[in-house]
Order: structure tokens, then sequence, then C-alpha cells
């Protein structure tokens, strides 16, 4: 189920040329700290090791800190059944009464409180992902959600220069689909992918999110230089992952 979306007709961003649309992709989400590289055409994804996390960094057990109670699974073979889908400016963002966000911050916006299960760490990554499309909120969702660590000063600095510059470049795009990278008690790794239209076919970029339960929630561990997870660039279609958008889950 969605709400209506809110698209700036006055800014057709898909009519200009296609690397121009990779370029404002690329703007948009290379700050998220999650950095995802737009590939040319035939070049191979992005391979790097995910960021290790320390005994003081991963905290296995217990419920999310709002009491959402789901638990059990190491894989995820399906799309979340129980998804509502909410409008955010051109994208919409996934919730679950079962797997969060559990919680949102009136005064950011910034969304948190996920379920420890795999289900819980798809809905975070997603959420962190869609959150690039509002300079501030994600400003304020790098501060609240990622360990620290120098990848997360350079996530901040970068997300600081977008809210100086009053960039309000939005870009209607859309969540694809998925695959569970890895999966444990205390850690997660997930690749979402979203995909945008230029105007005569879908562009599809992916990119995986490292991530710890920590506190009674799922958190972002960023590599040294800002980057995010194992898995990032451009795919030419869907083959391999599971399919999830707001039509179909």
């Amino acid at each position: 189920m969605t709400d209506q979306l809110e698209t700036d007709n006055d800014k057709s961003w898909w009519a200009g040329p296609w690397f121009l649309v990779s370029a404002v992709l690329v703007a948009l989400l290379v700050v998220l700290g999650l950095v995802l590289w737009l590939w040319p055409e035939g070049q191979e994804q992005s391979q790097s090791q995910p960021a290790p996390a320390t005994a003081a960094e991963a905290s296995s057990g217990g419920e999310s800190v709002c009491g959402l109670s789901a638990t059990g699974g190491t894989t995820l073979t399906k799309a979340p059944k129980d998804v509502e889908w909410e409008a955010l400016g051109a994208i919409y963002a996934p919730a679950s009464k079962k797997h969060g966000p559990g919680a949102m911050d009136e005064s950011t916006g910034v969304r948190s409180c996920y379920s420890h299960t795999p289900e819980g760490a798809l809905l975070a990554s997603t959420n962190m992902l869609i959150s690039g499309n509002d300079p501030q909120v994600l400003l304020d969702t790098i501060e609240a959600r990622v360990m620290e660590g120098p990848g997360k000063n350079i996530a901040i600095g970068q997300a600081q220069q977008r809210v100086s510059e009053n960039d309000t470049t939005t870009v209607p795009l859309e969540v694809a689909g998925f695959r569970l990278l890895s999966y444990t008690d205390d850690k997660a790794t997930v690749e979402v992918v979203l995909a945008a239209d230029d105007g005569t076919e879908k562009v599809y970029t992916t990119t995986a999110t490292d991530m710890v339960w920590y506190e009674g929630d799922w958190r972002f561990l960023l590599q040294d230089d800002g980057s995010g997870g194992p898995v990032s660039g451009q795919i030419s279609d869907l083959s391999g992952y599971i399919l999830w958008n707001p039509d179909n889950g």
C-alpha cells in the first residue's frame, strides 16, 4: 500500500542525456557514506572487504530498543509481507509493524528501531539509503545511526557540505530488489537495488551496507575512507535479486 508520491514537474531530470542522470545519482548517493559508483556498461561491480566490527561495537542478543519482538532466522529468501510504503519526497520508504522502523524522531525525521531479524536489517539498510533524498535528514541519520570511526567523520563532512550548499536535488528513485549477503546474530550485510527511469529505460544501481546489532538496534559500519559495504555499482537487470518494490511488497 502506498501514499501519493510527490515530484517536481518543473525539474524533469530524466529529460537529459543518460550520463547526466548518472551524475545526479552519483551526487545523491555518494554522500551517504555508502559510496555508490555508477560504472560504465560492462564494467564489473566493485568488491571490497567489509569493515570489521570490534567486540565493543557489536552487541548480540536482546530485543529491539523499542520492544519489537520479532526474532529468528538467518536467511531472507522472499520479500517481507507486512510492509507499507510511505512517500518521502521523490521516493517511497518501507515500514513494517513487526520489523520497523518502530520510531521516528519528529524533529529530525531520523528513522530507527528495527527488529533483530534479517527483515529488520533489510528495512534498516533501505531506510538509510532513502534518507539521502533530504540533505539534512541524511546528516542527522549519519550522526545518529552510524558507528563511530574515521568513516563516519568523512560521511558527516560530505553531508554537511551538501547542507551548506543548500542542495535540494531530489531524484525520483524506487527500491527494486535486494539480497541478504550475510547474517549472524550481531552482524548483517544487505545489498539493496535502486531503480531510476531515464525516460527510455530503467537504470539499476546497487549498494551493500554493513551493519552491527548495537544497543538494541541495527547500526551502520563505514570503512575508514567513508565507503560502505562490499558491493556497489551499476547492474543491467534484477537477475539474482529478490524483487521488492512499492507495487509488490
